[in-house]
């Protein structure tokens, strides 16, 4: 008997709120050569999207011609290379995103919550700060480059970022 409610506090406790995670998928995109695209010098990925616990298997993302969605696990596929996936230890709940649900994709990059693009949604979510933002100039059309060091989240900052606070959590 001792076992058995041994194992189901266990559970609870693992179930718990307290011990839930989200997860954070990094997609890349490549060209009709096959080579990378990178949005900013040096950079690695593409697009983010999120899933938590209250959305099951489906991904919270921000993304042209849709903007702020829940799409399937398949629908994700299609916006690129999911590279990896990192899991963190900061839940999100449908609370928080009802704000944001329906806005549109900002094609302009900036911090307000008028529209939204994929990184600066989980930004404001989970709490990311801004970075000075960096164009690649061979990729961003003119147009893009006068963003150049106003605050926002690029995919490869939200990567380092949730590298870090995975280190930082388990010292």
């Amino acid at each position: 008997m001792k076992t058995c409610l041994g194992f189901i506090l266990i559970f609870l406790s693992l179930s718990s709120p307290a011990f839930a995670k989200s997860r954070i998928a990094f997609l890349e995109l490549y060209d009709r050569n096959g080579e990378l695209v990178q949005y900013e010098p040096g950079g690695r990925f593409s697009h983010t999207a999120i899933q938590f616990d209250e959305i099951g298997d489906k991904w919270l993302n921000a993304y042209p011609g849709e903007g702020v969605a829940i799409v399937s696990w398949e629908e994700l596929q299609h916006r690129g290379v999911i590279a990896e996936i990192v899991e963190i230890p900061q839940n999100v709940h449908l609370s928080q995103v009802a704000p944001y649900m329906g806005r549109p994709f900002d094609f302009w990059y900036s911090w307000s919550d008028d529209a939204l693009y994929c990184t600066e949604l989980i930004g404001k979510l989970l709490g990311v700060p801004t970075h000075p933002m960096k164009f690649n100039k061979k990729v961003w059309p003119k147009s893009y480059w006068k963003l150049e060091g106003t605050p926002g989240l690029s995919p490869d900052g939200l990567w380092k970022w949730a590298h870090n606070i995975n280190s930082t959590s388990k010292n």
